[in-house]
């Protein structure tokens, strides 16, 4: 025998011996198949901590078991999120059977990326072979490399982060998840998954905030939350007067998980109404999101005519009040995989939302995109490192002012699971700053809160509607959210009495600081007056601005409405220059505002037109804000 032979023959029985040391369940020792199977049905169960110590011990006892490493690794993976772990076990797998499985690189890859180590799962990725792999999957490979490209790159410049969580009146060993709170932050509200033996009830909670402390959590109960149903994915209104969540199951659903509404009542909330099959698909519509002005709503949906996975869509209400048709967001802000839990700005132009289809850390990432003056949406934007992790965050909320985030997060200080933080939000993902404004109306002489029609104008554009709301009937509290930068008007408005005018600027707004004010309405009488305070001339000159419109044409539809009322319109200047001049030029201004009403269908016999000059002032001329004050057209009802 030669001694090519001999050699070729020891290279073969090696081989063949290094192979026969690979156990698998085919070649398993009974014993060890019935633990393995033990093992198996445990984390089919769910019971992961008892999966981990059977398969422990199984690859302590028989170290060469790959279907043993395997299934330890999934648990780890799939269970417990403990990737570190999970990548060891499908090392030993690759080292044990490289042809394992077909999903064994991917898996050791996604393991060493989620864990943190890009450098490593860019390794394992790049080792795939994609020959025999559809162009999805391909895809897929790109789309990993990508990730870790910019995750290695992102997390050496770190954003700003320090996580507060709100403690135990809101967090649990349940899962808290999904915030969203009131304009003033006064309540918060989210989901908890609460576990009642091996079933989790998905419902919504409360919690106000008292001198910066949340106080203990409350269900939100019916007719929202049931015992029937799972309800969760809540989103608040800025006033705190409206709620739209995601409900599964509900008789009047019309797919698997719909969006309702309802609105603060007396004594609780309405009775939940659904968006209606225009808006709800036969699939999933969740995680709804309302604007500042009420009239849209974001939201992600599962439904045919998607780019893949959920993609975020959005409705509007008409002048009809019903619900357009949902218009998805784009290619460019919804990919071949999930994009959800979408969050509008007050500001109404910033955008945040949660995808796993942009490069990112690993699991789902916050992203955020700038609608611009045309209406397109810009590039997504990672929220970044350390915001952004390996991990899933659920859910952002920013408030009005933009500077602080509230999410649902799994941290190692929190009360177990998923937990709700806050945290300042770097300025370099902050959207535009955004006030509000806040109070309440009353009758002038009861001092009871009165329900009434608000409207805000924004004067720096021309003076057109920036928005509408109505005040509370039982409180006659308002709330409505404004973005800094311009001059605003308020016009107050309800049958049988007076309108209230107002105007404020927000140029040069503090911070964090709402604009407030109490407002009482006059009851139409004899005697009775209003400021105009948003008729505008220029200096020294008695021309009506065309922003002065919009006030004036409320006062023709107050007259028109109360066909009998006579009034007399008074023009008003502060001290400064000739009396006598400044007579006459308050005289010419509420001749102005007399001639505006006649062309417009009033009768000149129910009017009549006085200057006072500086005879009649409300307020200091000693100082610039006192003279403004002074500086006024008004009128006083004169009959009825």
């Amino acid at each position: 025998m030669n001694k090519f032979f001999i050699s070729s023959l020891l290279i073969l029985l090696l081989s063949m011996c290094s192979t026969a040391q690979v156990v698998t369940l085919s070649n398993a020792s009974k014993n060890l198949k019935d633990d393995y199977q033990q093992a198996d049905n445990a984390y089919a169960l769910g019971k992961s901590g008892q999966a981990i110590d059977m398969l422990q011990g199984i690859v302590k006892r028989q170290p060469k078991f790959v279907d043993g490493w395997w299934l330890l690794g999934k648990v780890y993976f799939e269970n417990l999120q403990r990737y570190d772990s999970a990548a060891i076990c499908f090392d030993k797998v690759k080292e044990l059977k490289p042809n394992y499985n077909k999903n064994l690189d991917m898996m050791r890859g996604d393991a060493y990326m989620y864990a943190g180590k890009y450098k490593e799962a860019k390794a394992i990725f790049n080792t795939v072979e994609t020959g025999a792999l559809s162009d999805g999957e391909k895809n897929e490979i790109t789309n990993r490399l990508k990730s870790c490209d910019f995750a290695a790159e992102a997390s050496m410049v770190p954003k700003k982060f320090n996580p507060i969580n709100l403690g135990e009146g809101v967090n649990t060993a349940d899962d808290e998840l999904m915030p969203s709170v009131t304009a003033d932050e006064r309540f918060v509200y989210f989901t908890r998954d609460e576990k009642i033996g091996r079933v989790i009830d998905e419902n919504i909670f409360s919690s106000e905030n008292r001198g910066g402390e949340f106080q203990p959590a409350e269900l939100v109960g019916r007719p929202i939350s049931t015992d029937e149903y799972f309800e969760g994915a809540t989103c608040v209104s800025p006033s705190g007067r409206y709620l739209f969540f995601t409900s599964c199951g509900r008789p009047d659903a019309v797919g698997d998980c719909d969006i309702y509404y309802t609105k603060k009542v007396t004594g609780g909330w309405d009775r939940p109404k659904n968006l209606g099959n225009k808006v709800n698909c036969p699939g999933w519509d969740i995680q709804p999101c309302l604007s500042a002005d009420g009239k849209t709503v974001y939201f992600a949906s599962r439904r045919i005519g998607g780019y893949g996975g959920l993609d975020i869509y959005k409705t509007t209400l008409g002048d009809d009040y019903t619900w357009s048709k949902p218009e998805n967001l784009g290619p460019k802000i919804n990919t071949e995989k999930d994009e959800e839990r979408p969050f509008i700005h007050p500001d109404d132009k910033t955008l945040y939302f949660s995808s796993d289809g942009h490069p990112g850390f690993g699991h789902a990432d916050f992203f955020y995109c700038k609608r611009d003056a045309a209406g397109n949406w810009g590039a997504p934007v990672n929220l970044g490192f350390p915001i952004n992790t390996p991990g899933e965050e659920i859910g952002i909320c920013i408030t009005t002012d933009g500077n602080t985030a509230y999410i649902g997060s799994e941290r190692p200080e929190g009360k177990g699971g998923m937990d709700i933080y806050k945290f300042e939000l770097d300025e370099s993902v902050q959207p535009q700053h955004v006030t509000y404004i806040k109070g309440r109306v009353f009758d002038e002489m009861t001092k009871a809160p009165i329900k009434t029609n608000i409207q805000l104008f924004d004067i720096s554009n021309g003076g057109n509607l920036y928005g509408s709301l109505t005040s509370d009937n039982s409180s006659g509290e308002f709330l409505a959210t404004i973005p800094y930068g311009n001059d605003y008007a308020c016009q107050v408005s309800k049958e049988g009495y007076l309108f209230y005018s107002a105007n404020f600027s927000l140029k040069n707004f503090t911070k964090n600081e709402p604009y407030q004010l109490d407002i009482y309405l006059k009851k139409i009488e004899v005697g009775k007056s209003v400021v105009l305070n948003n008729i505008f001339f220029e200096v020294n000159k008695y021309e009506l601005r065309d922003v002065s419109k919009t006030e004036l044409n409320t006062l023709v539809d107050l007259m028109k409405k109360n066909p009998t009322m006579k009034i007399e319109l008074s023009g008003h200047t502060d001290n400064s220059g000739i009396e006598t001049e400044n007579k006459v030029l308050s005289e010419n201004r509420a001749k102005a505002v007399m001639e505006y009403l006649i062309s417009n269908g009033i009768e000149a016999a129910r009017l009549s037109a006085k200057g006072y000059g500086s005879t009649k002032p409300i307020a200091d001329n000693k100082t610039e804000e006192g003279k403004q004050k002074n500086r006024r057209t008004e009128f006083v009802v004169t009959g009825l």
